[in-house]
């Protein structure tokens, strides 16, 4: 998701120095560790709900501030670095993804219904949270980002989250988990895309390098 806006459209941009780039850095690590932070306790509240659809938020969230890592390093370093980083992203991506995918098919059949009302409290907060980290990558834009280009980031990261929701309520309705891990099955295999743009974005970078 590197280009889109854990990297290049919302996320950071040109891995070269430029006027403003320490307020870009500055920007983009605080964006991370928010994400990063977001991410940990995302994970935590999916451990203690036994929500699926909080595991695909936490990976969701985790890969945004992996994002901005991967711009921070290649900020103003040698061009073959970003290249290599982004495939050890879309590698993770990818692994992580297909084992949440797998985890969610297995268990779907009888699933026990998630901590509900705690499940939505933490993906609620992380709705604001990611509204609030696009706000904050708008307004240390230094001119690289539109608002269309923060709405269509922000939408691409709350509308999963949203979709959890849905499902989690659907669980309460149903009294079956089995909506909650069919979405998250689903948040989770939306990211498998990504990934593979980061891998395949990683190596056309990686060989633009060797062959300028």
């Amino acid at each position: 998701m590197d280009g889109g806006c854990g990297g290049g459209a919302c996320g950071g941009g040109s891995s070269r120095p430029s006027r403003g780039s320490d307020d870009v850095r500055r920007t983009m690590r605080t964006a991370m560790v928010v994400n990063g932070l977001q991410g940990a306790l995302l994970l935590a509240a999916a451990d203690a709900t036994q929500a699926v659809s909080l595991w695909a938020a936490a990976l969701l969230v985790l890969d945004r501030a992996a994002g901005h890592a991967v711009t921070l390093a290649g900020m103003g370093r040698r061009p073959e670095w970003r290249p290599r980083l982004s495939m050890l992203q879309g590698a993770a991506l990818a692994v992580a993804a297909v084992a949440l995918v797998a985890a969610a098919e297995r268990s779907i059949a009888g699933m026990a219904l998630p901590d509900v009302p705690l499940a939505s409290l933490a993906l609620l907060l992380a709705i604001g949270v990611t509204v609030a980290a696009a706000t904050l990558l708008f307004a240390g834009r230094r001119g690289r980002l539109t608002p269309r280009a923060i709405w269509l980031c922000t939408r691409r990261d709350v509308l999963p989250l949203a979709a959890g929701l849905a499902g989690l309520a659907a669980s309460w309705l149903l009294l079956d988990g089995a909506p909650d891990a069919l979405v998250g099955a689903g948040v989770a295999a939306l990211l498998l895309p990504a990934a593979w743009g980061l891998l395949r974005g990683g190596v056309a970078g990686s060989e633009g390098v060797r062959h300028p």
